[in-house]
């Protein structure tokens, strides 16, 4: 309907083709004065549609409802497995890192200066007096070496490569 079918239709007023009149207990249906014709027929009671043309779409509906009952519960185990994990990981990050701590305490125990030194007096090390170092830009030496009372000294023989024989056998020129 348009707007001004409605509007027609609500602006005037207009009285029922038909009227109950009541006669001795009996109902009877009177036609009103300036009632159309047309309007004679009489209405029938008629069955709804039988429900077997409806099979396909319970069907339809009920296998979408199952699918997404399923997908549901695969990504809620998927999830529930990952949590899993996650905490294993986690179990697994705490233990690595407790052993990583340890394991640097020990190292910094033993490279503490108390730990080499008594370490290097078990291999009858002594201290050196004074020390000499090797600047690698340039080659110069820096200080003077000078030798230990420890007794034995030790003399490297450098070839004119300047990498030290490994045999102790330096070629003489």
């Amino acid at each position: 309907m348009t707007q001004m079918t409605v509007g027609a239709r609500l602006g005037r007023a207009t009285a029922p083709a038909f009227a109950p009149r009541r006669s001795g207990g009996a109902t009877a249906a009177v036609a009103l004065p300036g009632a159309r014709a047309a309007r004679t027929s009489r209405t029938r009671v008629v069955d709804a549609a039988p429900a077997s043309g409806h099979t396909a779409y319970r069907l339809l509906c009920l296998f979408i409802i199952m699918a997404a009952v399923s997908v549901v519960l695969v990504l809620n185990t998927h999830r529930a497995e990952g949590s899993y994990v996650l905490g294993r990981l986690a179990a697994e990050q705490t233990a690595l890192h407790d052993e990583k701590v340890t394991l640097q305490a020990e190292l910094d125990r033993l490279e503490s200066p108390e730990t080499l030194a008594k370490a290097a007096r078990k291999l009858g090390m002594v201290p050196a007096p004074s020390t000499a170092t090797l600047r690698l830009s340039d080659g110069a030496i820096t200080g003077v070496a000078s030798m230990s009372d420890g007794g034995r000294t030790i003399t490297v023989d450098l070839p004119a490569t300047g990498v030290a024989d490994p045999a102790g056998t330096a070629a003489s020129d």
